[in-house]
């Protein structure tokens, strides 16, 4: 990273270091797409290239972590600038985790016979592509300072539970109806609980997002924002 002295002011610092934040999750995002498509389709090349990714991925942590600790001891931040560097950590932990559910997926493989049902597997696909676009959206308004943005990944993240349950009730239907084998359904089940925390993770990236530019906590705006509940119309309950 960039050299910074406390006289140059944080801005320039800080923008570095968003810069650094996105590579990571740009890392971590394509984890997850690849660990989901070698998971689906039991890719045991692409499934190792994901785990041989992870190295990567703790330089990302551990270089983040390292340069915000310089920041703050060399700049000394105080209001925006502090709460961001903050923020920063936490993402950067969030990241790790997304990055980590990928390496989870990719190790994940299953030799178990595929069901004939294929609407799990598709489920499964639209989970992966809607986390990921969640996460997505999280870093880019944490990079580009739109708490607006932030928010609208909550309801976003309702599309994602919604979807983790129809995964569980169509496989919980084919168990009862005796097939396919209960591996390969605990196989399937892993998977959406993976989707569904990298969409849970994106949240936690979004609520330090807002934190880091207007100082509020999640209690005092979550309960106003537009939240869709399973199945029902919108609603103000978190």
């Amino acid at each position: 990273m960039n050299e910074v002295s406390k006289d140059e002011g944080p801005g320039a610092a800080i923008a570095s270091l968003k810069d650094h934040v996105a590579r990571m999750a740009d890392l971590s995002v394509g984890m997850v797409a690849d660990g989901t498509r070698a998971l689906l389709t039991n890719d045991v090349p692409l499934a190792e290239s994901v785990v041989a990714r992870d190295d990567a991925l703790d330089r990302f942590d551990v270089e983040i972590e390292t340069e915000v600790m310089r920041l703050i001891a060399i700049l000394q931040p105080e209001g925006p600038y502090l709460r961001t560097l903050g923020a920063v950590l936490k993402i950067a932990t969030c990241i790790d985790r997304i990055g980590r559910l990928g390496y989870d997926l990719a190790r994940n493989l299953s030799t178990a016979p595929e069901p004939g049902d294929r609407v799990p597997e598709e489920l499964l696909r639209q989970m992966d592509e809607k986390a990921r676009t969640l996460v997505h959206q999280a870093i880019h308004a944490f990079v580009h300072d739109d708490s607006e943005e932030a928010k609208r990944v909550f309801a976003m993240d309702d599309d994602v539970d919604v979807l983790h349950a129809e995964v569980q009730q169509r496989l919980i239907d084919l168990l009862r109806q005796g097939g396919p084998p209960a591996d390969r359904l605990a196989h399937d089940l892993l998977a959406a609980r993976h989707l569904e925390r990298i969409a849970d993770n994106a949240c936690k990236i979004a609520e330090k997002t807002v934190y880091a530019l207007t100082g509020e906590r999640r209690p005092e705006y979550f309960p106003a924002l537009a939240h869709r509940t399973p199945g029902g119309p919108h609603s103000t309950s978190p």
